[in-house]
């Protein structure tokens, strides 16, 4: 390590000089704008300072193009040529668009979604080298952003949670698929991570109007980076990344190229290897070791009305299960701290999509066409290699069209969502859980917007239907006697979910700096597999774990009330809500033993309320806005109606405060840091235990520099700092206070062409 961290700050003091550059000034209406991001090929970006101006150096000789845009302004591109030993001066005069918040920025055109939206809606950039490379993957970033939060089942596995809901509450919505990869279980991660992501949009509350069921909690739409549409000439990335904590590393590559016919083809690929981690007290926790395989591949065509892309993705996962009884005396599973092949119990999760993605765009309609199969095979193998305890796969067809007619005062949007899945158990698996099943489902939605100057009315009304089928009569199955409710003679059992569901909302722009939103939906979630048909042991738990067949769906009612400010350099939102959930499925000790001889768990309805509380604020300081400061904090509280107690699984109280310093002129060094305040936890559902509150803070330093068309990045950052020990109140390990991770020393390069 001290042999890598010489090679890091070696590149500090180097660079490669060229001797040919672009300057100018940005401005807007004849006066300097600035806070313009300047980019080159779609990268090496730079902003400009207060007086408009900016410049890019050491550029390689050669064809670009040079692009100018800033929230609230048209973006502006220009193609330049650079002479070799040239200074070339390029100026910007943007032109408006309507005011800062009245810009209309496309959130999702799959759902006809907008930043105008009554939505609560949050962007968290994964681009920036300091959010590279997280171990907990996509949540590893996404569980400090205001209302969400990461329940971990060690690194490798981190499950989001949006305004205190999670599981099967959450939909992600990945290359246009709505994943549906075995959320209802704790042990069974999200399988997303950051490679080729340009940032994920959170919609927080109830969405199943535009999404469907799942989406009672909120979303989150995970976005492709697509620099190489910028340039006609191929364009990528390389990079590496070593975590200290427990010995992990990472190496990825992505390219891409778009060719003059307006074709286009990509690809991004990674490898990752972890050995157990440790926590603030140095002790090495046993069997948390993983590793992980991606392959992305991308082809289409990009013109002005006109893009489609295909896409195949290939995810292959082996993830060490940490045991109940790791922390007692004498058995922990951990061997010596570079140990990383797998040892029992683990996990071999494989995931294969394959998306199809098209828009079409005229002057009074828009389309939008999405296909997608995704195969999700999970084996979980505790007693033997050659044996599989619980095996699982799952095939999924999903489907999604929408027309929209833009023109006039309000706007209209029909779109149609489905799903065909198959569930099997596979045939040599030891355990059965739940039964093989298929289902079948239909939504229909209208969305429609009104847009009067300063407000913007929304409404949308939805209708879907779900068919399940459970089926017993697989020979495995018959042969462990698992049994449906009312073991039917044909060994099938079908539940029907239907209903509609509705949102309506508004806007209002008080002037260019003042937005206040206002947003009444409904949101469902039709029960799962596990919630309605579990019958058997759990691979991995000491439960036997029961579903109720009786289960009607949950039905949920939000109030969204929220507030933006927005100035020159100050930026602040802040949002309340208040939801009540009809028929809200939690999981719970029954109080007794089943005839196995495990613990009995069953799945049982309650009306739950939820309210909360969520700010941010953003400033920028100094003359050149050098210095950047945030400060987000999120309240949740959830209740059991019935039983009087607060619900389990309720994220505490918590506050993030982060600092970014940009020095050099070209803004290339970066100095960055955060400190994460998480209160106590006293509110405790049941089966629940209080946990104390703790204090992270990271800590680090970027350095960028540009060589013409390549860049080269390199980062430090030194992650829970002062290495605290402590147990998450969200940790599916909670119970047996296995700590997480302790002080990790976080190095990135990367490279860019």
């Amino acid at each position: 390590m001290k042999t890598l961290t010489v090679i890091f700050f070696s590149f500090f003091l180097s660079a490669t000089a060229q001797n040919s550059g672009i300057k100018g000034i940005v401005t807007t209406a004849g006066e300097p704008l600035d806070l313009v991001h300047i980019l080159l090929d779609g990268k090496n970006g730079v902003m400009t300072r207060e007086d408009g101006s900016y410049s890019i150096e050491n550029i390689r000789p050669g064809k670009y193009i040079l692009t100018a845009s800033s929230v609230g302004y048209l973006k502006e591109v220009r193609e330049v040529l650079v002479q070799p030993d040239s200074l070339l001066i390029i100026n910007f005069e943007l032109i408006p668009s309507r005011d800062e918040l009245g810009e209309i920025l496309i959130i999702d055109r799959r759902a006809g979604l907008n930043n105008k939206t009554p939505y609560n809606i949050s962007s968290i950039e994964l681009k920036g080298l300091k959010n590279t490379g997280s171990p907990g993957g996509l949540m590893g970033v996404l569980r400090e952003a205001p209302g969400v939060y990461g329940a971990e089942l060690g690194q490798g596995i981190v499950k989001p949670f949006i305004r205190g809901l999670g599981f099967t509450r959450i939909v992600t919505i990945y290359q246009g698929n709505k994943l549906k990869n075995h959320q209802w279980g704790a042990d069974h991660g999200l399988g997303v991570n950051d490679l080729g992501i340009e940032n994920v949009d959170i919609i927080k509350g109830p969405a199943s109007v535009l999404y469907g069921s799942g989406a009672l909690g909120g979303v989150l739409l995970v976005n492709d980076t697509e620099s190489y549409l910028q340039s006609n000439s191929i364009t990528g990335s390389a990079g590496a990344t070593l975590n200290t904590v427990s010995n992990g590393y990472r190496f990825n590559a992505s390219a891409g190229k778009k060719f003059r016919n307006d074709l286009f083809f990509a690809t991004d690929i990674a490898y990752e290897n972890h050995a157990d981690y440790r926590d603030g007290n140095n002790s090495i926790i046993g069997n948390s070791r993983f590793n992980v395989k991606t392959l992305r591949l991308h082809a289409g065509m990009n013109r002005q009305r006109f893009k489609n892309k295909l896409s195949f993705s290939y995810n292959d996962q082996q993830l060490g299960i940490i045991t109940d009884e790791e922390m007692l005396p004498g058995e922990s599973l951990a061997t010596h701290e570079w140990a990383r092949e797998m040892q029992l119990p683990f996990q071999k999760v494989e995931d294969l999509l394959l998306s199809y993605n098209q828009k079409t765009f005229h002057s009074n309609v828009e389309t939008i066409l999405h296909l997608s199969h995704h195969r999700n095979t999970r084996e979980e193998i505790e007693t033997s290699f050659d044996a599989t305890d619980l095996g699982l796969k799952q095939s999924h067809t999903f489907y999604n069209a929408r027309i929209k007619f833009p023109q006039g005062t309000i706007s209209h949007s029909f779109g149609v969502q489905g799903s065909y899945l198959t569930n099997h158990n596979l045939s040599n698996a030891q355990d059965i859980l739940i039964p093989d099943a298929n289902l079948i489902e239909t939504g229909l939605y209208y969305l429609a917007g009104m847009d009067l100057n300063s407000w913007f009315l929304q409404g949308a009304l939805r209708y879907d239907y779900r068919e399940v089928t459970a089926i017993a009569s697989s020979p495995n199955l018959v042969e462990n006697e698992f049994i449906l409710p009312g073991n039917p003679g044909d060994k099938e059992l079908t539940r029907i979910f239907s209903g509609t569901t509705a949102s309506l909302g508004a806007t209002k722009m008080l002037n260019k700096n003042h937005i206040f939103k206002l947003n009444i939906s409904g949101g469902f979630r039709a029960p799962d597999l596990a919630e309605l048909f579990s019958n058997g042991p759990h691979p991995g738990t000491s439960r036997f774990e029961k579903g109720n067949d009786q289960f009607e769906r949950e039905q949920s009612l939000q109030a969204d009330l929220s507030y933006t400010l927005q100035k020159k350099k100050l930026r602040m939102n802040i949002s309340a809500y208040s939801s009540i959930i009809d028929n809200y499925i939690f999981f719970e000790a029954a109080g007794q033993q089943h005839e196995s001889g495990m613990e009995l768990w069953e799945y049982r309805q309650t009306t739950a309320r939820f309210s909360g509380l969520e700010f941010e604020i953003k400033h920028s300081w100094l003359r050149d806005n050098n210095l950047e400061t945030s400060l987000n904090g999120t309240m949740v509280r959830g209740i059991d109606n019935n039983a009087g107690r607060p619900l389990a699984f309720i994220p505490p109280d918590n506050l993030n405060l982060s600092l970014d310093y940009y020095t050099l002129e070209d803004r290339s060094l970066h100095l960055h840091s955060r400190l994460r305040m998480i209160n106590r936890q006293n509110r405790t559902g049941i089966n629940e235990e209080e946990t104390p509150g703790y204090s992270l803070l990271n800590i680090g330093i970027n350095k960028t520099w540009f060589t013409g068309r390549t860049t080269i990045e390199g980062g430090l950052t030194l992650q829970n700092a002062l290495n605290k020990n402590y147990v998450d109140h969200m940790s599916i390990l909670r119970a047996f206070n296995v700590p997480s991770p302790g002080r990790n020393l976080m190095l990135n390069l990367r490279y860019t062409f």
